[in-house]
């Protein structure tokens, strides 16, 4: 266990070298803090800027560029402007124009710098420039840490130059900034299902479904689950919290089931499952374990569900997108329990 984790502190170190050396071979220039004062736009500019944006948003780019640099014939201090002008070069695909304006936005001190600098790291990443992404990211989030958005953007980073551990420190700080933001625990549960932390990822996944049970990756996380819940053997990592025995209750609760002489469908066997989750959470043996991010930020959520009353509902609740009428009739039979999730979901700040 010790070297293990001895070996994992010295591969991030090599890691962060690694990194520091390519950035710093990177030929584009260094952000730095703005030192720049912009100027306000007038009743004129923001009319011309309005006009860009209907442009833009009707897929008129070249319109809509022509718009922006007449703002900026107007008035060169504009962050509006250039921020603008910036976006419609990365959406006519004119990477190096796009970045050249977006740097130039980045020169001011506004309250635009974050989304200016979400703009740069998503032209670096069109660009397949992950380098400089990362390194754009990094920078902002030591300017804006608690920037849900810049966190996620560095854990999105992260997880594309294949730097598990890294990516799941920034999805989980994004988290802590926004704890309903569904596509971060979406995220971070699908880091925790690659790496094999069942009940880390269970909880994750799950948590991202109750917050947005519609969203496009639906399917993809019941798939996951699905595979979480079927598995028949016991994780032995513990450096997110032991919930060994909250693995092997998951087990031996499936097992029972399949062996018994009534048949149950597969809905039914999951569902026992996450009461048996809710259960096993709830006990003293795993409240006193490692304080971990995932104890802290997940458990509680479940503890309070289970306390309401509402951990049927939750299972319900969290498939409604499998396209089952035995959840879709429960769901529209059971309006005041829904009704009570959805409140603790509103009331949920990780």
């Amino acid at each position: 266990m010790a070297q293990q984790y001895v070996k994992t502190i010295i591969l991030r170190l090599i890691w962060i070298i690694l990194s520091i050396f390519f950035m710093a071979s990177c030929s584009h220039e260094l952000l730095t803090r703005p030192e720049k004062t912009p100027v306000a736009a007038d009743k004129m500019e923001e009319q011309i800027l309005t006009l860009g944006e209907q442009h833009f948003n009707r897929g008129e780019f070249e319109s809509a560029l022509q718009k922006t640099q007449e703002a900026l014939k107007l008035n060169p201090d504009n962050v509006e402007a250039l921020y603008a002008t910036a976006d419609v070069y990365l959406a006519l695909g004119q990477y190096n124009k796009s970045l050249e304006f977006s740097k130039r936005a980045a020169a001011y001190k506004s309250e635009r710098l974050p989304d200016i600098y979400l703009l740069i790291g998503k032209t670096y990443q069109r660009h397949d420039d992950p380098w400089n992404a990362l390194r754009t990211y990094r920078f902002a989030v030591s300017e804006y840490p608690k920037n849900s958005k810049l966190q996620y953007s560095l854990g999105d980073t992260y997880a594309y130059l294949n730097k598990a551990e890294f990516a799941a420190d920034a999805f989980k700080a994004a988290i802590l900034a926004d704890p309903r933001n569904a596509a971060s625990h979406f995220q971070l549960g699908v880091l925790y299902y690659s790496n094999d932390y069942s009940t880390p990822a269970l909880l994750s996944l799950s948590v991202s479904l109750l917050l947005k049970p519609k969203q496009a990756s639906a399917p993809l996380i019941i798939k996951d689950i699905n595979d979480l819940l079927g598995r028949e053997v016991v994780t032995r990592k513990t450096d997110e919290g032991d919930f060994r025995s909250v693995d092997e209750a998951l087990v031996r609760q499936r097992m029972s089931l399949l062996n018994k002489s009534e048949t149950y469908t597969a809905f039914e066997i999951i569902k026992a499952q996450y009461h048996t989750l809710f259960k096993e959470l709830n006990t003293l043996k795993i409240k006193n374990k490692n304080n971990a991010f995932v104890m802290d930020n997940y458990v509680p959520l479940y503890d309070k569900v289970q306390q309401e009353g509402l951990d049927e509902a939750f299972v319900y609740y969290v498939f409604q997108g499998s396209k089952n009428t035995v959840i879709s009739n429960w769901l529209e039979k059971h309006p005041e329990k829904i009704k009570q999730l959805e409140q603790v979901v509103r009331n949920y700040k990780g």
